[in-house]
């Protein structure tokens, strides 16, 4: 099933709220002689098939009575509509979410047990991987490593990250892929380390329990336009919240998972030891 550019379905959704807010019909969208439409364009428009154009949104603007600001960001909202974007290797319902990550200006991430793809090493990305399907697995890891060096990109997002001490455990059974993985959050984890908008934070055992246990999610922010989204991925569908009275609080809980969890210090101390279990179990056997 196709999967449209996120930023097209955010365009269409905003212009059908500013249109029904305005209480203008579709037909009188269609039939303005402005903009020459055709009968039924403004649905394919609100439902993303279609993305206008600049005069074209500044007409809008026009007829639904809009501010300069906010036409300001519909203008740049179906910029980046208009991108052209290669559709990745990953789960229809998936789709959506890699998309807006290369977009994106932050992005917070909490599990207890699942290393984000952008954190993932080679052979962890190909152990999971396989666990799902042999398809494509190497193209699918490659491009899992690609979504990795958007971190050390000239657009990286501001990425933070949140991972309970059980993603410490749960790694591949080959001792060496398992050590590839641990030195490498052990490396994000230690880069920067004043920069405090970046990094990964470990949520020891011994804390407890907390506002989110057993729930996974993702919070994506773009600035241009402002998109505020919470990702929440299960096996076969996943769930894109964005109202900020639903996305406020997982903001919330994020930050009262970073008071809870070990500081970059005291996370690069708990992931030293782990590498060093490890080393000393491969070397005997």
């Amino acid at each position: 099933m196709a999967t449209a550019n996120p930023l097209r379905v955010e365009l269409g959704q905003r212009l059908r709220a500013l249109r029904e807010a305005a209480g203008v019909k579709t037909a009188a969208v269609d039939s303005d002689e402005v903009l020459g439409w055709y009968p039924g364009k403004t649905s394919k428009v609100e439902t993303g098939t279609r993305v206008p154009g600049d005069a074209e949104i500044h007409r809008l603007g026009t007829l639904y009575g809009i501010t300069d600001a906010q036409l300001a960001d519909l203008k740049a909202l179906a910029r980046g509509a208009r991108k052209r974007t290669r559709m990745p290797h990953v789960a229809d319902f998936a789709r959506s979410y890699v998309l807006l990550e290369q977009e994106a200006e932050a992005v917070d991430y909490h599990d207890a047990e699942l290393i984000p793809a952008v954190l993932q090493a080679p052979g962890y990305a190909r152990d999971l991987l396989s666990q799902v399907s042999h398809d494509d697995l190497e193209v699918r890891v490659a491009e899992r490593l690609e979504r990795g060096r958007l971190l050390s990109s000239a657009n990286a997002p501001r990425f933070r990250a949140i991972l309970g001490e059980a993603a410490l455990h749960r790694q591949p059974r080959d001792r060496a892929a398992a050590l590839e993985q641990l030195e490498r959050l052990l490396e994000y984890c230690t880069a920067d380390q004043a920069d405090e908008t970046r990094g990964l934070r470990i949520l020891p055992f011994d804390v407890g329990l907390h506002p989110v246990v057993g729930v996974g999610f993702t919070i994506v922010r773009l600035s241009s336009p402002a998109i505020t989204r919470v990702y929440l991925e299960g096996a076969t569908a996943a769930t894109y919240l964005h109202e900020p009275a639903e996305t406020d609080v997982y903001a919330s809980r994020f930050e009262r998972l970073r008071a809870l969890a070990a500081d970059r210090g005291a996370s690069a101390t708990l992931l030293r030891r782990h590498i060093q279990q490890l080393e000393h179990r491969r070397r005997n056997g």
